[in-house]
């Protein structure tokens, strides 16, 4: 990622005007990840916050690390439908990615919000004041 990647990256998400967006948790082992989170991250402030940032996480105490939710969404009547469109994905062998990590993390998060199954999310809360963005 370089301040030319940031800067298109800012331009796409002003020019689509998304009432909301999420992308992965900053700390996560897996580069690509890191790097959809920064641009992210850095385009919120470059656009003074004109969208809520919601972070989700993937493959929990694997990948994602140090990840603290706050929202609980239940996805129980929706699961076999995100469990297909995972398993769609060939390239990436998403049956197997979601019984060893989808599925586990669907029903843990389920627990803690009182259902079956649930996908949490942490939202980047809004500054008090503005910091300026550089590079």
């Amino acid at each position: 990622m370089n301040g030319d990647h940031a800067r298109r990256f800012t331009e796409l998400l002003a020019s689509a005007r998304p009432d909301l967006v999420f992308t992965h948790w900053p700390i996560d082992t897996h580069l690509d990840h890191q790097v959809a989170s920064l641009l992210t991250f850095r385009a919120a402030l470059a656009l003074r916050h004109a969208f809520p940032v919601f972070f989700f996480e993937v493959n929990a105490g694997d990948q994602t690390r140090g990840f603290v939710p706050a929202i609980f969404v239940d996805i129980s009547t929706v699961r076999e439908t995100k469990k297909r469109a995972l398993v769609a994905h060939s390239s990436q062998n998403g049956e197997a990615i979601y019984r060893q990590h989808h599925e586990p993390m669907e029903s843990f998060r389920g627990r803690e919000a009182g259902c079956v199954a649930a996908e949490a999310f942490a939202r980047l809360s809004q500054p008090l004041g503005e910091l300026p963005v550089e590079g």
